[in-house]
């Protein structure tokens, strides 16, 4: 009979033995690929590494030689973010192509591109490249939806979720939006011109959520309300409440079973945040179901007459079938949760982040608040206190537009988009063809994509700009205005370069709300005011110098983490009281 420590070296034998398997099919596919390729050799996909290598990177990056660093950082979650172009001047622009590569390891096939050839491709062959597991594992917890389906469920879903997303919907959001601004106008001036709090992040997360109250679910929400608003008998958490703890948590705990959430000891680190989860896990779906079954009631009472938010909008379209099947809902039950779900996860995250990065980098560069108030002054009437109309407004609002813009292509809410193959792909391109085996895994970087020289630099000068060698790195949002020879305004991005919202049939239908979303809310907000860092006590006690503040304010930005999308490090969650995240001055100007 084998001992002990024989069964045990057998077994780390056909361990190893396996590895080093993998690691050489990875390797003749990489050769056959037509890609530029490289060598880490261990399984960047294991799940020590995956849940170790983000809050390990500051020591690494600090007790590692820089020759293994360089090499190791690139199996680290959101080093898009972190390396820039790095890894394809270092590694691939050697090996003849600059704009991909794959890294060949024990663990899964994967391959980084920047290619806007490539991506233009994969992103209009969805049945080819389809969307991979892991989204739908995180981002499917409550039902089937536009984002984690793929083939004829996707087909079928995005016919109807594309439908919702109408004028009217435009409209509802615009006028949500400036409500609830001038509640945090309220908040922060009260009755005075100028007013400084270290909460204005945490307050854009509030209007999105309000916004998506009002404008989504139909339930219009006053800007004090949250505050005295306590959860309906037999349950936790107002529906408010259960929606911020379920996005919190998306991104990771989210996926664990309800009964680990439930009976996690109260002793261990993080407690109280998997307690809430626990509860908004379940709550959630049960405060939508019973939003949708009061929508249905009104619906009825009205004759049939739908609301302008995007819970009735997608009832009645539901409601109508799917043209082929009459009297069968072109949605179940589940997937209309699933899609309100990303509707409420895209809508709230991807936005409050968008926002709070505008707010700091027009902080950070004043000269283009200046910009953006010469095209308020001139589209908003002198009468202030007329509510801003959104058919007269929005279209004009070209500058604020391209401040969006900007800040999307240098902190896109997802660094990477992820698609896999099934079978063997083939994409043919100026560069060649190129061979993806099945089980690929891609990663389209955006970031990356967002600031390729070649698109982006000195784009559309101004007379009075200068050229730069650095340009597509810096915060310029007159690039997307285009000469007045030309026939549209604003500058459209050639395809596969610019893909914040995704492109191709499964371009994100939230893209308008979004933009309508963020366009109201600074139309608002920078009508009558403007926004600045209010500057830090040195270690002397003195005041920072503007230096000082201007490389606080880049530190900041640079201390981004990709959670479910890309954030700033410490500016969420802060009380006015706390000398903690980043304290701005609302002013009259």
């Amino acid at each position: 009979m084998p001992s002990f420590i024989t069964i045990v070296v057998s077994l780390v034998f056909v361990y190893l033995s396996s590895l080093v398997y993998r690691l050489l099919v990875n390797f003749n596919d990489a050769r056959k690929s037509g890609f530029p390729y490289f060598i880490i050799p261990f399984d960047q996909n294991s799940f020590f590494w995956m849940t170790t290598s983000v809050p390990l990177r500051p020591w690494l990056i600090r007790n590692m030689p820089k020759w293994i660093y360089d090499r190791l950082s690139l199996t680290i979650y959101g080093f898009e973010f972190h390396e820039k172009l790095r890894p394809y001047e270092q590694y691939a622009a050697p090996q003849g192509n600059d704009k991909s590569y794959v890294i060949v390891t024990p663990g899964k096939f994967e391959l980084s591109t920047r290619d806007s050839e490539i991506i233009t491709e994969i992103l209009a062959r969805p049945k080819d490249f389809m969307v991979v597991d892991l989204t739908e594992l995180f981002m499917g917890k409550f039902g089937s939806n536009v984002l984690t389906s793929n083939g004829d469920s996707w087909s079928r879903q995005r016919k109807i979720v594309a439908s919702v997303i109408n004028e009217r919907i435009s409209k509802t959001v615009f006028s949500e939006s400036t409500h609830q601004t001038q509640g945090l106008l309220d908040e922060v001036l009260g009755h005075t011109d100028a007013g400084e709090t270290n909460r204005i992040f945490d307050m854009m997360k509030k209007i999105t959520i309000n916004v998506l109250s009002g404008a989504g679910m139909g339930t219009s929400v006053e800007w004090n309300d949250n505050a005295s608003e306590k959860p309906s008998p037999g349950f936790k958490m107002t529906y408010i409440e259960a929606v911020k703890h379920v996005i919190e948590g998306v991104a990771g705990p989210i996926i664990l079973p309800h009964w680990f959430l439930s009976n996690y000891p109260s002793f261990l680190p993080g407690y109280q945040t998997l307690k809430a989860l626990g509860y908004a896990v379940v709550e959630f779906p049960i405060h939508t179901r019973n939003l949708l079954d009061q929508e249905r009631q009104r619906t009825i009472a009205a004759h049939g007459e739908t609301r302008s938010n995007i819970m009735s909008q997608l009832l009645h379209a539901s409601e109508q079938g799917d043209g082929e099947l009459k009297g069968i809902k072109a949605l179940s039950e589940e997937e209309m949760l699933g899609n309100l779900f990303i509707f409420t996860a895209a809508g709230f995250d991807t936005t409050a982040n968008t926002l709070a990065y505008a707010l700091v980098l027009l902080a950070r560069y004043p000269k283009w608040q200046e910009w953006i108030f010469e095209e308020i002054d001139d589209i908003i009437p002198d009468d202030s206190s007329a509510d801003l109309d959104y058919t007269a407004i929005f279209p004009k609002a070209t500058r604020v537009q391209a401040c969006m813009f900007e800040v999307l292509r240098l902190f896109p809410p997802v660094i990477h988009l992820a698609k896999m193959t099934k079978t063997p792909q083939k994409i043919q391109t100026s560069r060649g063809t190129f061979y993806f085996p099945p089980k690929t895994t891609i990663y389209i970087n955006t970031v990356g994509l967002h600031i390729d020289p070649a698109v982006w630099r000195n784009l559309n000068l101004a007379e009075n700009e200068e050229e730069s060698e650095t340009d597509e790195l810096a915060f310029r949002p007159s690039r997307w205005i285009n000469p007045s020879t030309e026939s549209s305004p604003v500058f459209k991005p050639p395809k596969g370069t610019y893909v914040p919202w995704s492109a191709g049939p499964r371009v994100c239908p939230g893209q308008k709300m979004a933009l309508v979303e963020f366009s109201a809310i600074f139309l608002k907000l920078f009508h009558n005011h403007r926004i600045e860092a209010v500057p830090s006590k040195t270690t002397s006690g003195a005041l920072e110098t503007k230096a000082q503040l201007e490389s606080r304010l880049d530190a900041t930005m640079r201390d981004s983490i990709s959670v479910l999308t890309l954030q700033m490090n410490g500016v969420y969650d802060v009380r006015d009281s706390q000398d903690k995240g980043l304290k701005l001055r609302l002013s009259k100007r």
